[in-house]
């Protein structure tokens, strides 16, 4: 099977980030097209991601969108590389933080962030300020003291580490203790530090 991904992104710490870092711990090669802010909405990005949205991705001859969605078909078409896990308990559990960091903490943070910064309407920053930050501050005192969410590192601990990233950077969580350690222990990853996962956040 041929390990090429085309990779059509903004910058290294928007959601392509995921992909790149999931694409690199299978041993991917990456061709990278970046694109300004707003060409997304060209009737040529428009035919390959209807959504207008980053990333898109091509595998195979197969376009592929939405970031969590094309990490997981990777993952899936590699299991060998064990970023699925496969037995039922750990699945359970796999499921459980990839469901709470991709749908219940990404899209409200990355809102956050971007109202914070002055990119959108500052209004989301009032409505999403006090429950998100209670909810992250939950999900990220369940980080494990050693290892992995999984024990063995997996996809999980590549969709934890964007919404945490990024809730750290909008100061919605210091970086510190339990979290300060899982998050050093992802950015020592070879296939973080290729993707650049880590680079906007300063530590």
């Amino acid at each position: 099977m041929s390990k090429h991904i085309k990779l059509w992104s903004f910058a290294d710490v928007d959601r392509s980030g995921k992909v790149r870092w999931t694409a690199n711990e299978l041993g991917y090669q990456i061709e990278e097209q970046r694109i300004k802010p707003g060409d997304h909405k060209t009737d040529a990005y428009r035919q390959m991601n209807p959504y207008e949205q980053i990333p898109t991705a091509e595998v195979g001859g197969k376009l592929l969108v939405e970031s969590t969605a094309i990490c997981v078909m990777l993952a899936e078409r590699h299991p060998e590389a064990g970023l699925i896990p496969q037995d039922r308990e750990t699945r359970e559990l796999f499921w459980q933080s990839m469901s709470t960091s991709s749908s219940t903490l990404e899209m409200p943070v990355v809102l956050y962030y971007l109202s914070r910064a002055g990119f959108i309407d500052g209004g989301w920053q009032e409505l999403w300020g006090e429950s998100l930050q209670r909810r992250l501050t939950v999900f990220a005192g369940s980080m494990p003291d050693t290892g992995y969410i999984c024990d063995n590192f997996t996809l999980a601990d590549i969709c934890a580490a964007y919404s945490l990233r990024i809730a750290v950077q909008a100061e919605l969580l210091p970086l510190e203790g339990r979290l300060n350690a899982y998050l050093h222990r992802c950015m020592a990853r070879p296939a973080a530090q290729a993707s650049r996962f880590f680079d906007s956040l300063e530590l």
